[in-house]
């Protein structure tokens, strides 16, 4: 019991002390119980803590708190994104996961492009990232959430978030939530032409080319001869060609011209050929 009381005052104290100021609280829960504090450190932007999250029943046991660094005027933005991963931790009983977005079809945030949230290390290290009991033990975590575009998402999905950090110029660039966007968004538009075989009546897409202006895909089936003759193919719209292949729909979503993607099951999972 003692070790679970350290424990327990472990996270409130490590947020309290993060950062070496004290806290500012806001006045309503998330929730109810997951209180949200503000930091103004004096070399860093204001960071937007939970205080409680680490109190939610998450099925592995892992315990955090999440933080969201922001500019000044755009708190209410951090509120939002904490709301939504506070949100998925009670009811799904998991915390997000580090290095991998989470990504919406839509802005989550009115007026800006940001759709997708994603983990990273902080720019403190790991006396911050880390809440240690008394004795020094690993309690949990302060998990770092980054407030992104899709594109954004792609591409540190693709690439990492190091970098994004690099293409962006610094990880300040990608605080303001209003910003068009660190990399050019990638995707193909619905009414854009998808050629393809008549094999795909029975057959799912194995090779999937997006060439700047067009997706071509291919089941894998078709001989030389087969494609050789015009009568075995057949133009669609992107979105019907989505319509009727729906795990196709993230790489329609990032594709960028001169890429291919295999697909070996209908996941949705991929792997990038670069022409």
């Amino acid at each position: 019991m003692a070790a679970d009381m350290t424990e327990d005052q472990a996270f409130p104290e490590h947020v309290f002390d993060a950062l070496g100021v004290d806290p500012a609280m806001f006045s309503d829960p998330i929730g109810g119980m997951v209180r949200v504090v503000e930091k103004r450190p004096a070399d860093g932007p204001i960071t937007v803590m939970t205080l409680g999250a680490s109190r939610l029943p998450i099925d592995s046991g892992e315990r955090v708190e999440l933080a969201v660094e922001v500019i000044d005027g755009q708190q209410g933005a951090a509120r939002v994104a904490l709301e939504i991963v506070c949100d998925d931790m009670a009811s799904n009983r998991r915390v997000p996961p580090v290095g991998t977005p989470w990504r919406n079809a839509q802005p989550f945030l009115n007026g800006t492009g940001i759709s997708a949230i994603m983990v990273t290390p902080s720019r403190w290290g790991a006396s911050f990232d880390e809440v240690r009991s008394a004795d020094g033990t690993l309690a949990g975590h302060v998990r770092t959430l980054r407030l992104l575009t899709d594109a954004e998402a792609a591409f540190a999905s693709a690439n990492g978030w190091e970098a994004l950090v690099a293409q962006a110029g610094s990880v300040d660039a990608l605080l303001d939530v209003t910003r068009a966007g660190a990399v050019e968004s990638g995707g193909v538009p619905g009414n854009a032409p998808v050629f393809l075989s008549k094999l795909h009546a029975e057959h799912p897409p194995r090779w999937v080319t997006f060439t700047g202006g067009e997706l071509q895909s291919v089941t894998g089936l078709e001989s030389d001869e087969y494609m050789d003759d015009a009568a075995n193919h057949e133009v669609w719209s992107v979105d019907s060609f989505v319509d009727r292949f729906p795990f196709l729909a993230d790489f329609v979503r990032e594709a960028r011209p001169g890429q291919t993607a295999l697909f070996t099951d209908a996941s949705g999972s991929y792997v990038l050929e670069e022409d």
